[in-house]
């Protein structure tokens, strides 16, 4: 039994060794497994460090940004961005250069104060503008930073830039669009007032003077209507040049808008200079300008203000000069005018008639007189005109020679001109209603109203509401405002024509009637301007006008109305020449409502031996 102890310590001691290799085993296999998952750790982590590195370095290389790196004050890298800012054809170009020599001069106080010495003032650096110096000289404006980093296990500073030429380019052209006139190039009307500020300024320190001059062309629209807008503009080029050559460098051409210049004159030489070259600038607009294989001439009314005299405002200046230059269009245009304090009265007093004829709209201050037309064969009233009158409470009775421009170059025209259709109507009815005989009713149709296509629908309209027979309306039109747009003036008065009232051709001679488009319109009368009768018998040519008128009218077929006849030999002259009807002083002047119900209603005529004539 003794003999068995030493095998059974030999087998328990193999069975130690045993469990203790298997364990170790197990540890061995346990940290191998540990040690692949670290190592595959290991590779995922470097994968994803050299695609962190590979996107950076993309990122740094494509950004259009300029960086540089430096390290003790050497350049030890730059991305394509920075080679293209310093015009390098390769990185190899700048390693090594000294960062500072990039930097101009002038600029490189704030690289030492900053970003070049100082670690940790580099991290704190804020953006700055400054400049780089180009390898081939030329200096670029940018917008920099700098921060601290480390690079190759060295303390270094990186360097960001952005090109900022594209930008300045850009900021330069949007300034010259804002302070420009694109077709011409000239300075524009905000550019042109600054100027002046300046110079009122300026002229004020040194007691000089100060010239503007407000220039705007004649007839300009006509250029536009007939030629078209391109050969427009390119007449306005045309001007624009030919207004610098007439002014000195240290002066301004500017233009504020459609046909309308300005210049200043800084300093002029003696108070008669803005005179002289008004005069200059009018010789160069006389010359003939080729547009569209034809020679056209385009003459300018020119305002001159000065200072100190006329002001000290760069706004008031020019308003003065525009004033001017008002007086200059109504002298008879092609000419200049310096400001004076009339002028200033005069406009004071149209602003406020304006504002009174706004007043007369809202008070219904408005009133219609009445002038007869009569039938020379059988001297009967067959007609009457409605005259606008202005019943001012303050100014009295104003006739419409003083409002009636006015009213046209404020619009109001428009308004007015729908009143009186509206208050004649209202009076035929009224009449009509009361027993009063009634003839047809003429009334004047303004430019701006007849440019309204639906001018006919109003007057439809406004016969229906007060239930007139449209053969008791009559609508005169002024022979200009039918020839500027002919085949719509011939489409609109053909509808109007459809409605059944009568049209007249109002002051017939004094405009530029084109034969082939009159004898198209649709028209019952030719009204022969009063500025022809009144000559009649002692002007031949205007005798010989009217006669022409009369045969005129007859070969169309419409009916010959004489205005403004005054004296029985104009009256015989009329009747002898076969004149339809006459209208004038001779046998009424316009009257008030009631003088022209008592008319009517009396019977009262022309009789028609007086002229030679006999009663049909």
């Amino acid at each position: 039994m003794t003999a068995d102890v030493p095998d059974t310590v030999a087998s328990r001691s193999l069975v130690r060794e045993r469990t203790a290799r298997k364990e170790a085993e197990t540890l061995l296999e346990q940290k191998s497994r540990e040690l692949y998952d670290i190592n595959l750790n290991l590779r995922s982590l470097n994968a994803h460090l050299e695609e962190s590195e590979g996107r950076y370095r993309t990122l740094v290389e494509l950004i259009p940004d300029a960086i540089w790196i430096h390290s003790a004050g050497r350049v030890v890298f730059a991305n394509p961005a920075a080679c293209t800012l310093f015009g390098a054809s390769a990185p190899e170009q700048l390693l090594g250069t000294d960062a500072l020599n990039l930097v101009p001069a002038p600029f490189r106080h704030q690289m030492l104060e900053g970003t070049y010495s100082d670690i940790a003032a580099a991290q704190r650096q804020p953006r700055c503008l400054l400049q780089v110096e180009r390898l081939d000289g030329r200096l670029v404006e940018v917008e920099f930073f700098g921060c601290a980093i480390r690079f190759d296990d060295a303390d270094s500073i990186m360097n960001v830039a952005h090109d900022l030429t594209e930008r300045r380019a850009h900021e330069k052209a949007m300034e010259y669009q804002a302070t420009h006139d694109l077709l011409t190039g000239l300075p524009n009307r905000a550019l042109f007032l600054d100027r002046l500020a300046h110079a009122i300024r300026r002229a004020e320190r040194h007691g000089s003077r100060l010239a503007v001059m407000f220039v705007d062309l004649d007839k300009f629209k006509a250029v536009n209507d007939t030629l078209g807008h391109s050969f427009g503009d390119e007449l306005l080029r045309v001007v624009a040049a030919q207004l610098k050559l007439c002014v000195r460098e240290s002066d301004t051409v500017a233009r504020l808008g459609g046909d309308e210049f300005v210049l200043l004159l800084d300093d002029p030489v003696g108070p008669a200079m803005p005179g002289a070259i008004a005069e200059r600038i009018g010789a160069r607009l006389g010359v003939p300008v080729m547009l569209a294989g034809q020679e056209h001439v385009v003459t300018g009314s020119i305002g001159i203000s000065t200072y100190p005299e006329d002001g000290g405002d760069a706004e008031v200046l020019l308003r003065q000069a525009d004033i001017a230059m008002y007086r200059a269009k109504e002298s008879g245009r092609n000419g200049f005018q310096f400001f004076t304090e009339e002028m200033q009265r005069r406009l004071d007093a149209r602003v406020a008639l304006e504002q009174g004829l706004h007043r007369a709209l809202q008070r219904n201050e408005f009133v219609l007189h009445y002038q007869p037309q009569v039938d020379l064969a059988s001297g009967r009233v067959i007609g009457i005109e409605a005259l606008l009158r202005w019943q001012s409470p303050e100014l009295g009775l104003v006739p419409p020679m003083q409002f009636i421009p006015v009213a046209e170059e404020s619009n109001l025209i428009v308004a007015i001109g729908q009143w009186v259709l509206e208050k004649a109507c209202a009076t035929l009815r009224r009449w009509q209603d009361s027993g009063v005989p009634l003839v047809p009713m003429a009334i004047n149709v303004a430019a701006s109203q007849f440019a309204n296509q639906d001018l006919d629908k109003l007057v439809r309209s406004t016969l229906d509401r007060h239930a007139v027979e449209p053969r008791f309306l009559s609508l005169e039109l002024t022979e200009g405002l039918s020839m500027e747009d002919p085949e719509s003036s011939i489409a609109l008065m053909n509808r109007l024509k459809a409605i059944g009232i009568t049209l007249s051709i109002d002051d017939f001679g004094t405009g530029y009637s084109n034969l082939s488009y009159l004898k198209r319109f649709p028209v019952d009368k030719l009204k022969i301007d009063q500025s022809f009768t009144r000559g009649l018998t002692f002007v031949p040519e205007d005798g010989a006008i009217v006669t022409a008128v009369i045969r005129l009218a007859h070969s169309l077929g419409l009916r010959a109305v004489a205005e403004g006849v005054e004296t029985v030999e104009q009256l015989r002259m009329l009747a002898a020449e076969g004149c339809d009807e006459i209208q004038g002083y001779y046998f009424s002047r316009p009257v008030p409502e009631e003088q022209m119900i008592t008319m009517l209603q009396s019977g009262i005529g022309l009789d028609p031996a007086v002229h030679g004539s006999q009663s049909t």
